[in-house]
């Protein structure tokens, strides 16, 4: 049984989606549960447009509901920032030759009922490997600093919230979906007007909310706010979309059975479509995620077995990679490695001593988090996902 505070969350923010007056809350609500659970779902801002259009007597208290508009400031605040700045990037972008492609948030925001109801952590652009440093020199003379270099993405920053992920790859190289979304430029057309900003048709984007979607999901974990991101979609555009080519696709990467539950899950929090026990615990993982996953799904992921392995993975093995990790990876924060692989072990004793020092509290927090990982939660998390319709693609 989904708690009051989660099935109330999820109406109000059906709700909003609609443009109608909530219902009244249950009598016992715990308000500050509420508010926790959207906050970090990161929808704390959205609830706010359905909690004003309750009664006074049936609106948390005042304290709450102060916390509530605050959250709701904020996210009208740095929707227009980020707007200016990504226009701004795009422009330069434009103006200087450099090919790229805004990504999730920044297009799909447009579809809600208002754009700063699609809180948006950082933005997703993606660009061509090969202009790497173009890219640098222009995103450093907007006046972001560069936070991180290489792997999948780049990441910018400039106050006072302003952050920018510049992707050359949607998905890690070892991805399932690896493969499928190398050739996302194949399918790229020029916006209309523009020759440097990059567009998906309606179905190709669709496709790759569900890949990213599913790429969280299945590591550690995904919230609400994707879910919403789905459901706008598909309600936006079901009418104008090759549906036949979306699950030729969808087929392709093993994925269609998976979107099919998913946008029914959609159907069964914001439509009129009916729950079952699948969608009951899919919803119960999905709100145990948070916006962002948690570091116990993520490591009861990284401990799952595959379909195509033929023993489960240990926590032993974790333990392994997590403190010894393979050069590939520690190439990203030691670039030096790519001259002199050699130093791989002098950078594990580097990074040891690093995390002691300077990320104690999180170096502990996650031996105690792989600690709490039981046999039990892996069979469960494979159970769900198989049933779910995920797993074949591993």
């Amino acid at each position: 049984m989904i708690p009051p505070e989660q099935q109330y969350l999820i109406h109000l923010l059906a709700s909003v989606l609609h443009d109608a007056r909530p219902q009244n809350p249950p009598e016992y609500l715990a308000w500050e549960k509420l508010y926790r659970l959207s906050v970090r779902h990161g929808v704390a801002n959205m609830v706010f447009y359905g909690l004003k259009r309750l009664n006074a007597d049936q609106k948390p208290p005042q304290e709450l509901m102060g916390k509530f508009h605050t959250e709701y400031r904020k996210a009208i605040a740095k929707e227009a920032t980020q707007h200016i700045a990504v226009e701004q990037i795009l422009s330069a972008f434009e103006e200087n030759g450099i090919d790229c492609m805004p990504l999730k948030g920044y297009l799909i925001k447009y579809l809600y009922p208002q754009p700063d109801m699609r809180l948006m952590a950082d933005v997703d652009i993606l660009f061509k490997n090969e202009q790497t440093e173009q890219v640098k020199k222009l995103m450093l003379e907007l006046g972001f600093t560069l936070e991180h270099q290489g792997g999948n993405h780049d990441v910018y920053y400039k106050k006072p919230f302003m952050n920018i992920e510049m992707h050359r790859r949607l998905v890690a190289e070892n991805s399932p979906y690896s493969a499928y979304l190398s050739k996302t430029w194949d399918r790229a057309t020029l916006k209309s007007g523009c020759r440097c900003i990059w567009q998906l048709s309606p179905e190709d984007f669709y496709i790759y909310l569900l890949i990213h979607l599913t790429k969280h999901y299945t590591g550690g974990g995904t919230g609400i706010r994707s879910f919403i991101d789905i459901w706008v979609y598909h309600c936006h555009d079901q009418d104008a979309l090759d549906w036949d080519y979306v699950r030729t696709e969808l087929e392709a990467i093993n994925l269609r059975e998976f979107a099919e539950n998913i946008r029914a899950i959609g159907e069964v929090w914001f439509g009129s479509g009916q729950s079952n026990g699948l969608y009951e615990e899919m919803t119960e993982y999905i709100i145990l995620s948070g916006a962002y996953g948690t570091k116990k799904h993520s490591i009861i992921s990284a401990t799952s077995i595959r379909a195509d392995q033929k023993r489960l993975p240990s926590k032993y093995a974790y333990w392994l990679q997590l403190f010894f990790p393979p050069l590939k990876t520690l190439k990203i924060s030691y670039p030096f490695l790519t001259a002199w692989p050699s130093l791989l072990p002098a950078c594990w004793v580097l990074r040891g001593i690093k995390s002691l020092l300077f990320k104690r509290s999180h170096t502990f927090h996650m031996i105690s988090a792989v600690h709490s990982v039981s046999g039990d939660d892996v069979a469960r998390m494979e159970s769900l996902h198989k049933k779910a319709g995920l797993l074949k693609q591993y």
